[in-house]
């Protein structure tokens, strides 16, 4: 009988795992980090491309595929957000890494924003998760305490902010123009496409969204290889 190799929820079923900053630390967190600001924003987007990791969100794009297609001079701001709405009734699986490994995921979403190019990432998180956004923001705020969020973090150069934003419980804004749409303020429903958030998303500027479980996959990428590594 083959034993069963934990990825997403390695530290999550480990009893004695500490899902603060400290004891995601010790599990080997945000060393992917530290290795992807080694690298240019291009050969991310191409690991992660040849990694054949898909948007766990339910459409299985390719999530390298997905960020290739941002536009790129257009003097705009590019944007990343990661889509926590989760509203699909019986679905818990992004609930379950945002409340038990926050740092997972946000590790991910920071690999993210730097292949996109994204200073500002957003997570627009389902309004009635109230204990995951209350993990989300004190693990953000350790994020800025330790200096791996704001101005240069580990050295690299590269500027992030990262804003945790609520949800006002419409089942629609788990599509991702809707999520926009809502983002920006305005009431949530789907926009026309083209144009494609790629092109014109958050508040008219190049975005990416993303799913919770498909950015907690990317420091898997950069720590243990794609997913051939794991077959």
């Amino acid at each position: 009988m083959l034993e069963e190799t934990l990825v997403l929820f390695k530290n999550i079923r480990n009893p004695k795992y500490d899902k603060s900053l400290a004891g995601y630390k010790k599990t080997g967190g945000f060393k992917s980090l530290k290795k992807v600001f080694g690298m240019k924003p291009e050969e991310v987007v191409q690991e992660v491309k040849e990694s054949g990791v898909r948007g766990r969100g339910g459409a299985g794009f390719p999530t390298g595929l997905k960020w290739s297609f941002m536009a790129k001079g257009t003097g705009k701001p590019s944007y990343l957000v990661a889509n926590a709405d989760e509203s699909e009734p019986g679905t818990c699986k992004d609930r379950e890494l945002m409340l038990k490994d926050p740092h997972l995921f946000l590790e991910g979403l920071m690999i993210g924003s730097y292949a996109v190019g994204c200073h500002h990432a957003y997570v627009y998180i389902r309004g009635e998760f109230f204990p995951a956004i209350k993990i989300l923001n004190a693990a953000v705020d350790e994020l800025y305490a330790d200096g791996l969020l704001g101005h240069d973090p580990l050295g690299s150069g590269f500027n992030l902010d990262i804003t945790i934003h609520t949800g006002a419980g419409a089942y629609i804004c788990g599509e991702e123009t809707a999520l926009l749409d809502s983002l920006e303020g305005k009431r949530g429903q789907p926009r026309v496409k083209p144009p494609f958030p790629a092109v014109s998303g958050f508040n008219g500027c190049p975005t990416s969204v993303n799913n919770v479980e498909t950015l907690a996959c990317l420091p898997f990428i950069f720590s243990d290889g794609g997913v051939e590594s794991f077959k």
